[in-house]
C-alpha cells in the first residue's frame, strides 16, 4: 500500500492556485559515484568538488516552475510532516542536469543534482533526507520541502480548509 503525505494528497489543489516555488530535496548525491559518472567531462565543476560545512549536494526536482540559482528559501519541511517546519536561510547555488550540461535553474519535471548552501548551518531535519545509495523507506525517509514562508502560510491554508471538510 502506498504511503501518500498531506502535501501530496493536496497537491493538485496547491498547484491549482499557483502555490510555489517548492524545491523538492529527493535525496543527497552519493559524490563518489557522481565523480565517475562526471569525471567523463574532465572540465565539470563536480571534478573537483569541495564542498562546505554548509552545503549539501542534493538531487532536487521542482514539478511546477523552474526554480533560478540564486533562489532563496527561509522554510523546509518534511513531506509527512508539513505543520513541524524549521526556519533556514537557504540557497541554491548550483544546478546540474548531466555531465555535460550545467543549468541556472532547476527545469520544472526534471531531477537535477543541486547544491544547497545552508546559511545558519545544516538543519537536524537533513537527516530525513535518504543518501542516493540507500534504498528508498518510507517509514526511515522522506522528501524535503524548501520554500517562502508566505508560500508556506498558503499550504497550511489549504491543510486548514481540507480537514474542516
Amino acid at each position: 500500500m502506498a504511503i501518500f503525505s498531506d502535501l501530496e494528497l493536496v497537491a493538485t489543489e496547491a498547484i491549482s492556485k499557483e502555490i510555489f516555488p517548492v524545491l523538492v530535496l529527493m535525496s543527497i548525491a552519493d559524490q563518489e559515484k557522481m565523480k565517475t559518472y562526471f569525471g567523463k567531462n574532465p572540465e565539470h565543476r563536480f571534478n573537483n568538488l569541495q564542498l562546505t560545512e554548509n552545503q549539501i549536494l542534493v538531487e532536487c526536482c521542482s514539478d511546477y516552475t523552474d526554480i533560478p540559482t540564486g533562489s532563496k528559501f527561509d522554510v523546509i519541511f518534511a513531506g509527512r510532516d508539513v505543520e513541524n517546519f524549521r526556519n533556514v536561510a537557504a540557497v541554491l547555488e548550483y544546478a546540474s542536469y548531466n555531465r555535460s550540461y550545467e543549468v541556472d535553474v532547476v527545469p520544472r519535471g526534471y531531477s537535477p543534482l543541486g547544491i544547497i548552501n545552508f546559511l545558519e548551518g545544516k538543519p537536524e531535519i537533513l537527516s530525513k533526507l535518504r543518501t542516493e545509495s540507500e534504498n528508498r523507506d518510507f517509514n526511515k525517509y522522506d522528501e524535503l520541502y524548501l520554500t517562502e514562508k508566505k508560500v508556506l502560510e498558503k499550504i497550511l491554508y489549504e491543510f486548514e480548509k481540507r480537514k474542516e471538510l
